[in-house]
C-alpha cells in the first residue's frame, strides 16, 4: 500500500503558505493542504551566531504520497522566500482504503 505523508513547511506568513500550497495542489502533487498560524517561533539565526530570533508565520501541511516528497520539496524550495526553509514529513498510519483510493485518483 502507498504511504500517505504530511509534508510540513514553516512559512513566513499565511499568504506565503497559501501561495505555495495552491501551486503544489494545482500541479496535482498533493490532494489538499492546511495552514496553521504560528504565533511564535524562536530559533538561532543567523547560523553559529548565538543570536536568538523571534518570528511569527504559518505551518503549511501538504498531504500526498511519500514518493512525491522529493518533487514537492524541490518545488517548495523554489517558491519559498527563505534560503533555508524547514521542510520535513510525517508518515500517516491507519488510513482507510477508500481515502487512499481517493488520493490515488487525484494525484498525477
Amino acid at each position: 500500500m502507498t504511504q500517505v505523508i504530511w509534508i510540513l513547511v514553516n512559512c513566513n506568513s499565511i499568504k506565503e503558505a497559501k501561495f505555495i500550497g495552491e501551486k503544489i495542489l494545482k500541479k496535482r502533487s498533493s490532494v489538499c493542504f492546511d495552514i496553521i498560524p504560528r504565533h511564535l517561533a524562536v530559533y538561532y539565526w543567523p547560523p553559529k551566531s548565538g543570536k536568538i530570533e523571534k518570528a511569527k508565520g504559518a505551518t503549511l501541511i501538504i498531504e500526498t504520497f511519500k514518493e512525491k516528497y522529493n518533487l514537492v520539496a524541490k518545488e517548495v524550495k523554489r517558491l519559498h522566500s527563505d534560503k533555508l526553509p524547514f521542510i520535513g514529513f510525517i508518515e500517516i498510519k491507519g488510513m482507510n482504503k477508500d481515502y487512499i483510493n481517493w488520493i490515488k485518483g487525484e494525484l498525477k
